[in-house]
């Protein structure tokens, strides 16, 4: 069951208009939006843990140098 990317509740599937709405704020997502958030937020956490490395990385040679 997907989470609201919004206001964080669980999304109820609505039969008639084929989409996932969220009982909390109201947002709906068909199947394929969610699919293109979910690979968007991925690609977020990509960056990110990436970003994290570079500069755990840079932390390393910067105090390995003042030695």
């Amino acid at each position: 069951m997907p989470y609201c990317r919004e206001c964080g509740a669980k999304m109820i599937y609505d039969r008639d208009t084929r989409s996932y709405v969220c009982p909390g704020c109201g947002l709906t997502y068909t199947t394929q939006d969610l699919l293109i958030e979910s690979r968007k937020t991925l690609g977020e956490r990509v960056e990110e843990n990436r970003r994290r490395r570079k500069y755990a990385e840079y932390l390393d040679w910067w105090t390995s140098s003042k030695k």
